[in-house]
C-alpha cells in the first residue's frame, strides 16, 4: 500500500479551518449533500486533520497492509510484528513469501493494546495508592 502523502499548504489549511468552523457552526444546515450521520462525521475529522496541517488518506477498513505497514500503524518494529503474528495475536495469510494482515484486525489489536495499557497502569496507580507511595 504506497500511496503519495500530500502535505496541505497554507491556503488548504486556512480553507479547511474555515469549513469546519461552518460545519461546526452550521452543524446539520451545512450540507452540500445528505451524508449519513458516520460520513459527515468523517468529513469532519478529515477537515480538522487538514486544519492541523496533516495529510489525510481515507483507506478501507477491510483492507489489506504489507507487514511492515502493519508494524508502522503499531508502532512496531516488522520482526515484531512477525512474532505476534507466529504468536496468533493477529490473523493473517501468506501472499507468495509476503505476510498480509486486514487493516480492520490492526485497528482492533491497536485499541485492545492501547486497553490493556491504560488497564495496567490504572493498577500500578492504584497499588501506589495502597500503598501510600502518591
Amino acid at each position: 500500500m504506497t500511496a503519495h502523502l500530500h502535505l496541505p499548504t497554507d491556503a488548504e489549511r486556512l480553507q479547511a479551518k474555515e469549513a469546519l468552523a461552518r460545519l461546526q457552526r452550521e452543524a446539520a444546515g451545512f450540507r452540500l449533500v445528505d451524508l449519513p450521520a458516520g460520513v459527515a462525521a468523517l468529513v469532519e475529522n478529515i477537515l480538522d486533520e487538514v486544519a492541523q496541517g496533516r495529510a489525510v488518506q481515507v483507506i478501507p477498513v477491510d483492507r489489506e497492509l504489507s507487514s511492515q505497514t502493519a508494524a508502522d500503524l503499531l508502532g512496531v518494529s516488522r520482526p515484531h510484528l512477525n512474532k505476534l503474528l507466529d504468536a496468533g495475536k493477529l490473523a493473517y495469510w501468506k501472499v507468495g513469501t509476503h505476510r498480509r494482515v486486514r487493516l480492520a484486525d490492526v485497528l482492533v489489536f491497536r485499541e485492545q493494546r492501547g486497553q490493556e495499557r491504560q488497564q495496567a497502569l490504572q493498577e500500578l496507580a492504584d497499588l501506589d495508592q495502597e500503598l501510600g507511595m502518591l
